[in-house]
């Protein structure tokens, strides 16, 4: 559940869209809202400059504007880049998650992560959501639909665990999406794919089937959530099923990385670029690192 999120803002259109998916899922959670924007400093340029310091001021007017527009807290944040100012921010308060814009270069009603969304999910110590472009003037009372990508791996399980949190405060309808992705085509010698090929895609369809069903049966009885199994590409797959308005699209971070940091992957990258919904990216959770622990012990007490 998240308590206390923080909103990039920086006065531009794509970041009305993030204050608005914000403010959705802070009425939603009662979490905390605080609306940062990050003004650029280098001791070596501006600082000594009438007119420079005009404009910070005038930027911090503007935030402080923003943040009483739906109730918030105002910070205006001296950093070298916005991406590092906000992951500073985060840190220091504790905040669960980071929303930002898409870039401006993206289709309205698509997400498409520009720099700072990028540069945030390279190691942001909470999650990072990334809003549509034009969410702000088409955004919905409600979150309609959750959807969140699961394989059964410990990243798709915390992100699920959120998810469920979210679905219960928000009251939205839960998708729980599996992706079976077809093994590499192996040829027989008509031409054709080879018999060992077909067993082999029904039995990963089988064991992905299996792991859906074990998560959806240890959900919390008061939450209503549908099993999805898709098979293809899984970025196209969980596009495919993502709801497009006030839909969300929940994702684990990469399964390599530093433990509670956001890594980008090849699939949430993918869905970065062209997802029909706002998307989170969760960070790899601190209890992987208690069962990477235990693996190793178990390792070295066999040996």
């Amino acid at each position: 559940m998240y308590r206390k999120i923080i909103v990039g803002y920086d006065g531009k259109p794509t970041s009305e869209d993030a204050l608005a998916f914000a403010k959705l899922l802070s009425d939603a959670t009662g979490a905390e809202l605080i609306v940062a924007g990050v003004f650029q400093f280098d001791p070596l340029w501006g600082g000594r400059d009438p007119a420079f310091h005009e404009a910070e001021r005038e930027y911090a007017r503007d935030i402080e504007r923003a943040a009483e527009s739906v109730g918030a807290q105002a910070e205006a944040i001296p950093s070298s880049s916005p991406a590092r100012g906000l992951h500073e921010l985060a840190e220091e308060s504790g905040a669960d998650l980071i929303v930002v814009g898409s870039s401006s270069a993206g289709k309205l009603g698509k997400v498409l992560g520009g720099n700072v969304a990028l540069s945030l999910l390279h190691g942001s110590p909470c999650s990072v959501a990334v809003a549509p472009r034009g969410y702000a003037e088409s955004a919905p009372g409600a979150i309609k639909g959750i959807t969140v990508g699961f394989d059964g791996t410990p990243e798709s399980v915390a992100a699920l665990h959120d998810t469920v949190d979210l679905a219960r405060a928000s009251t939205a309808a839960l998708n729980v999406v599996t992706v079976v992705e077809p093994p590499p085509i192996g040829y027989g010698k008509g031409g054709g794919r080879s018999q060992g090929w077909h067993e082999l895609k029904d039995e990963i369809g089988k064991q992905m089937r299996a792991r859906l069903d074990e998560a959806l049966a240890e959900l919390p009885d008061d939450v209503q959530a549908k099993g999805l199994l898709v098979t293809g590409e899984p970025g196209k797959g969980l596009a495919e099923v993502a709801t497009e308005g006030g839909g969300l699209l929940v994702l684990g971070s990469r399964a390599y990385g530093p433990l509670r940091r956001v890594l980008l992957g090849s699939v949430s990258r993918e869905l970065l670029q062209s997802a029909p919904c706002a998307v989170v990216v969760h960070p790899r959770s601190a209890t992987d690192e208690t069962q990477t622990g235990r693996q190793a012990a178990g390792a070295e007490s066999v040996s």
